[in-house]
């Protein structure tokens, strides 16, 4: 086209002006292509700014090339199109896409534009990001003052539940010397789970921590004690990671019985996210998992209203002071749910997404794709309390067995994401011993998976002309295999296949359930046990490049727990 003319022909003028040291790096603002008047790019979820009456397109254009993450403005200057602004004068609204152009029905009131973006590489993950999906697998503990009201929030209508309330009445030793912290722990080692995410402070507001920024805690309650420290204590005992659930956006007592204004929650909410990660050691944390990210106020939100919607002290605005905030004083922090990991599509099902990308253009949204900006993992979350959905404790109780979690962890891990399962504590402090039977009953499962019968590593392969081929041993019995690319090479297959070769020579087919992204790790398990084979192979059948890299390729016999 001609538009696609011009810009190459930029762009070479552009190279060759640079080469020549002739031409200055070109600012953000000039960067920017506004669209005609007959054009606009209309989307729903835009950062609306207020303006005055004196504000000019190139203010709306300065505004976004404020912001890291704006790649596309709106600004609107009749009062009745800024009905997101508190019907300022003028608006401006910015947006983390580029949405698609429409005809303007806007008769000049409306101006859009965007910057010019260089097309998407395959990005890569973190070092955090690697190191997370390598242990793939999180226990939740859903406890709070809740947990004694039998209810799933403590903060409706006004009211919030008594921290006195509050009162687990086995959290010290038992006659084998093991504390309530010590089973969490011990209890998330045994069922294969390298971490443990614990509710530090639910959406109500209830903190199993000292905090001098509220006065509805533990130290207000019948307990009386500071749960954090134990619970380090034992996940350092175990080798347990230990994450908190803290979400910023969300404080039922903040909100709804000391009514505080948006800054006094803002600071409030700021405080206790660095208490929990300052006060208790520096780096001890490994992730927070923040509920609603990127939401504004209402529903289980519980935040107060803003009037201005640009105030940085409010939601949503105030997100990203919170990811900085936590970037500064606890760089090896992982954030996700939130900028560094996003929620699975299945919602609170734990069934997984799939095929699985890890590439979006921004930490706001979602819009995974095999071609992005950034690297984004993805997390499946689930409690044991099911059918029901029960995410603190209820007495009498379904649950699911250790074959369920079998299939949701294959559904999920399985498939590429990650994957957290609550286990909720009951009134004594303690994980039912119900529930911890059939963990670790499907943790015994997993284990065979740490011995593989044969295995590759280090594979790098042309898509279409080549396999990676594994020997296994004599009269071998293969019921799975696990295949892993090198994400730190970035992830391209699309389709693939496996082959086992007979005694013959010939190569023949697999099934498999899966056969489409591989990605950080894929689990195939068959549906009949494969026996005497002298190899398999895996077959990039499609791929998003040529290259594929593939980090291991694995065999092995396993058994679903019954």
């Amino acid at each position: 086209t001609k538009m696609a003319d011009s810009m190459m022909m930029f762009c070479l003028l552009i190279v060759l002006l640079a080469c020549s040291g002739s031409v200055e790096a070109i600012t953000c603002a000039q960067n920017m292509t506004v669209d005609p008047s007959n054009t606009t790019r209309i989307g729903g979820d835009y950062k609306w700014l207020a303006l005055n009456t004196s504000a000019t397109l190139q203010d709306c254009i300065a505004a976004c090339c404020a912001e890291a993450e704006c790649v596309a403005f709106t600004y609107n200057n009749a009062s009745k199109y800024c009905s997101h602004a508190n019907n300022s004068p003028q608006c401006c609204g910015l947006k983390s896409s580029v949405p698609a152009a429409s005809k303007s029905g806007f008769n000049g009131l409306v101006t859009t534009g965007h910057k010019y973006t260089p097309p998407a590489g395959i990005p890569v993950p973190t070092k955090l990001q690697q190191d997370y999906l390598d242990m793939g697998f999180t226990q939740f503990m859903h406890f709070s003052v809740t947990t004694f009201g039998n209810i799933e929030h403590d903060c409706v209508d006004g009211k919030c539940l008594s921290p006195t309330l509050f009162n687990p009445t086995n959290m010290g030793p038992d006659a084998n010397g093991m504390t309530a912290t010590d089973q969490w722990a011990k209890t998330a080692a045994d069922m294969g789970a390298g971490e443990i995410c614990l509710t530090a402070h639910h959406e109500g507001g209830f903190c199993l921590f000292d905090s001098k920024y509220t006065n509805y805690t533990v130290m207000q309650s019948s307990y009386k004690h500071d749960i954090l420290p134990d619970f380090l204590a034992s996940c350092k005992k175990y080798g347990i990671r230990p994450c908190y659930y803290i979400g910023p956006n969300a404080n039922g007592y903040l909100t709804q019985v000391l009514q505080y204004t948006p800054r006094q929650f803002y600071d409030a909410q700021m405080g206790m996210m660095h208490e929990v990660l300052t006060n208790y050691g520096d780096g001890v944390v490994s992730r927070l998992w923040w509920d609603h990210y990127m939401g504004s106020c209402g529903g289980l939100s519980e935040c107060p209203a803003c009037t201005d919607p640009s105030d940085p002290h409010c939601f949503p605005a105030a997100w990203p002071n919170f990811t900085t905030m936590v970037k500064s004083v606890s760089p090896n922090t992982l954030i996700g749910t939130g900028p560094d990991v996003g929620h699975s599509g299945g919602g609170e099902s734990g069934v997984g997404d799939y095929p699985v990308w890890n590439a979006v253009n921004s930490t706001l949204h979602s819009g995974y794709g095999p071609f992005g900006y950034i690297f984004k993992p993805r997390e499946a979350d689930a409690t044991i309390q099911n059918p029901g959905d029960a995410w603190f404790w209820k007495k009498g109780h379904a649950y699911w067995n250790a074959s369920q979690l079998w299939d949701h962890y294959m559904l999920t891990v399985g498939r590429g994401e990650a994957f957290i399962l609550n286990m909720p504590p009951d009134t004594t402090g303690r994980i039912p011993q119900e529930y911890v039977d059939e963990t670790t009953k499907f943790g015994q499962a997993l284990k065979a998976f740490n011995t593989p019968i044969a295995k590759v590593e280090t594979q790098h392969i042309q898509c279409g002309q080549a396999s990676v081929e594994l020997t296994l041993p004599a009269d071998s019995k293969i019921n799975a295999f696990m295949t892993r690319e090198d994400l730190s090479k970035g992830q391209a297959v699309a389709t693939y296949s496996l082959e086992a070769k007979d005694s013959a020579g010939n190569w023949n087919p697999i099934q498999i359930a899966n056969g489409q992204t591989v990605g950080n790790k894929v689990i195939d398990l068959l549906n009949t046990t494969l026996s005497g084979a002298p190899a398999v192979r895996f077959n990039c059948n499609s791929a998003v490049r040529s290259d594929v890299y593939i980090r291991d390729f694995a065999a092995f016999l396993v058994t679903r727990p019954e």
